[in-house]
């Protein structure tokens, strides 16, 4: 994940959102006056609660060697495993890496992603004897309904690291299977990315009504990051719309501790991860309002001041004076 994302994904308050609902929970925990202790939440001791949880680390495709990708570890690489220029490469293979992935029983590379989801993989490029390609350039390509976005519209560089390594990102479009096409030096894998309907997860859906601002429009915003920051092209439907009053229905996200919450985010579904935000920049409304607004689970319809920013530290749309819409 690119530093500036990783900024936005801060700014956006995944961290925040559990402090919220850690608030919210805490009536129900408190400790009166000279009782004991409660029980911790699950049985755990104060100890087991203090544990730091183990690394995740992403398995490897087959046949590629797994390999260190902090930086502090590069020195204690073989020198076999020392990167090899783009240029001077040959005889590469590449595979794609992501947290979520997993083979099939045909041995296909597959992501599970929610309709209107956003989610970061990886490709590593290396050549036969295991020295990773640096500064290589991969084609990608997709078929399907989902939003394909190439490394330069998601990280710096745009291309593979001391490690063979770069990203891109996928948004899901409508349910089914669609296939991510990526190509370096002659060689070539895929990416299936199995779309799961929103109706299909149970949840509930947001409202829809005449003069809403779509999230299938809001979401056709080509988000790019250049040094340090994003930087947007809206659709004429959005871009349009900027400066005026207008009403989206979404799911709330905590940024404060409170049952009121003045600055929250409003995102396409509700939140199931607190280090990504569901559809990514441009599926999230940074949502500023003055009377505060309760905090809720279930789906809103806001009204308010709409704002598409063409360059930010942060993301992409604010809605500003927001009110809730009763349904």
């Amino acid at each position: 994940m690119s530093k500036a994302h990783r900024r936005f994904a801060v700014r956006a308050g995944m961290v925040a959102t559990i402090i919220a609902m850690i608030a919210l929970a805490a009536p129900a925990n408190a400790q009166a006056p000279g009782q004991e202790a409660a029980e911790p939440l699950g049985g755990l001791t104060a100890e087991e609660l203090a544990v730091e949880p183990p690394g995740y680390v992403s398995e490897p495709s087959p046949g590629l060697a797994d390999r260190p990708i902090a930086d502090e570890h590069i020195a204690d690489q073989p020198i076999a495993n020392q990167p090899i220029a783009a240029v001077d490469a040959t005889d590469v293979r590449i595979a794609p890496v992501a947290e979520s992935g997993y083979f099939d029983e045909q041995g296909r590379y597959v992501i599970d992603l929610v309709q209107q989801d956003y989610s970061y993989i990886a490709v590593r490029v290396e050549t036969a004897d295991g020295r990773p390609v640096e500064d290589a350039e991969p084609l990608f390509s997709i078929e399907g309904t989902s939003q394909l976005l190439e490394p330069r519209e998601v990280s710096m560089p745009a291309t593979t690291n001391q490690y063979g390594i770069v990203e891109f990102a996928v948004v899901a479009g409508e349910m089914g299977l669609d296939r991510i096409a990526i190509e370096y030096g002659g060689a070539s894998t895929e990416v299936l990315v199995n779309v799961i309907s929103l109706r299909a997860t149970t949840y509930s859906l947001p409202p829809v009504g005449e003069g809403y601002l779509s999230w299938d429009d809001l979401m056709q915003a080509q988000v790019r990051y250049e040094d340090m920051m994003l930087f947007a092209d809206f659709p004429t439907e959005v871009a349009g719309r900027s400066g005026e009053t207008v009403k989206i229905p979404g799911f709330m996200t905590p940024l404060e501790t409170g049952m009121k919450q003045h600055w929250f985010l409003l995102t396409t579904h509700p939140p199931s991860c607190f280090f990504h935000i569901p559809g990514g920049p441009s599926g999230v409304v940074e949502v500023f309002a003055q009377e505060g607004i309760e905090v809720s689970w279930d789906p809103i319809v806001l009204e308010g001041r709409f704002e598409a920013l063409e360059k930010s530290d942060g993301g992409v749309y604010r809605l500003h004076d927001a009110r809730i819409v009763e349904q």
